[in-house]
């Protein structure tokens, strides 16, 4: 199995290398951090970690206090590793990040050009690229990585007021934290390099439902958007070659129970993109007094699950997600400084 995954993920970078026009900094679609992942990527409405800079730049508003965060992930069942690792700092009223994300894949085949016919010369006969393949095995000529990386820079600012309508002392506290990132993408695939800047920006609106419906109704309803790639990110690979990424708008909501016990609640979400196609995602998690935490979701038609405990300064989160080039495990970690 792991021969032909490598041959299928040996295509696909070297398709993206020949037309990336179309899927141009895709690694950037595989998604941060195993809460999320674990929730089907249904994050939006309701992200507020140090992972936020990826799903909604705006949740990073709701970070206190200074935070390390990273992740780790094997990719198709091993021939690929995904990491990730990032600081948070709030300052004065606003919260800063700077995060680190890579893919690497390593000991990649350097196939010839089967459509030339002086590739497919063997012992002075001319063979066809069935013929050469039977009489080579297929044989790589030498060997290439691929190692695609981006920096995020974001800022981050949580706004809090009360709405009042004027009628029967009726008031509805909001919060409506705002954010954005600058990504500088960085790709080098088998000795070509390229490189490109972009932006990404978002909101989101939270209402207690208890202010507005009925006081002993403890839950909240959030809705958020990121746009992602506002400026159509181009991948600048010299002479004049340029690979733009497309915008991408996400938007969902979400619904927060507040459950039996001081800090344990339900959180359900939705999200809803289309970069290259239309993708759904669903979301659950249950979080049992601010220590343990169960999710489950789906990431378009793959379903995800996950788990998280807390202990002390440090939250550790890990994510399944089932897919037919291989089934992803991967962990994530953050860790409260002060």
């Amino acid at each position: 199995m792991k021969p032909f995954l490598l041959i299928l993920c040996c295509a696909l970078l070297l398709a993206h290398s020949a037309t990336a026009a179309k899927y141009a900094g895709e690694f950037l679609e595989i998604g941060i951090g195993a809460r999320a992942v674990a929730m089907g990527g249904a994050m939006t409405a309701h992200t507020d970690d140090a992972f936020s800079f990826y799903w909604n730049p705006a949740g990073m508003g709701y970070v206190s206090g200074v935070q390390a965060a990273g992740m780790y992930a094997d990719l198709f069942d091993g021939l690929a590793n995904y990491s990730m690792a990032g600081i948070t700092l709030p300052v004065s009223g606003a919260v800063f990040s700077l995060n680190y994300v890579r893919l690497g894949v390593s000991g990649i085949g350097r196939q010839p050009d089967y459509n030339s016919v002086s590739n497919r010369i063997l012992h002075g006969d001319t063979l066809s690229v069935q013929e050469y393949l039977l009489a080579t095995g297929g044989a790589a000529q030498g060997l290439f990585s691929d190692d695609e990386s981006a920096i995020f820079l974001t800022f981050a600012k949580l706004n809090k007021f009360v709405m009042d309508f004027g009628w029967a002392y009726f008031q509805i506290p909001v919060e409506i934290p705002v954010g954005a990132s600058v990504k500088i993408i960085n790709q080098n695939l088998g000795g070509a390099r390229g490189s490109g800047i972009g932006v990404d920006g978002g909101a989101q609106i939270r209402l207690p439902l208890s202010d507005i419906f009925w006081e002993k109704w403890k839950a909240q309803i959030a809705w958020g958007f990121n746009v992602q790639d506002l400026t159509r990110t181009a991948i600048d690979w010299g002479e004049g070659n340029k690979d733009a990424i497309p915008t991408n708008f996400r938007n969902g909501v979400a619904y927060t129970q507040k459950m039996p016990g001081k800090n344990s609640k339900l959180i359900l979400s939705y999200d809803s993109e289309k970069r290259w196609q239309h993708t759904d995602h669903f979301g659950l998690e249950y979080q049992f007094e601010k220590v343990l935490a169960l999710r489950g979701g789906f990431w378009g038609t793959e379903w995800t699950a996950g788990a998280g405990i807390s202990v002390w300064r440090a939250t550790v989160d890990y994510a399944y997600l089932s897919r037919e080039l291989g089934n992803t495990h991967r962990v994530s970690i953050t860790f409260k400084l002060r």
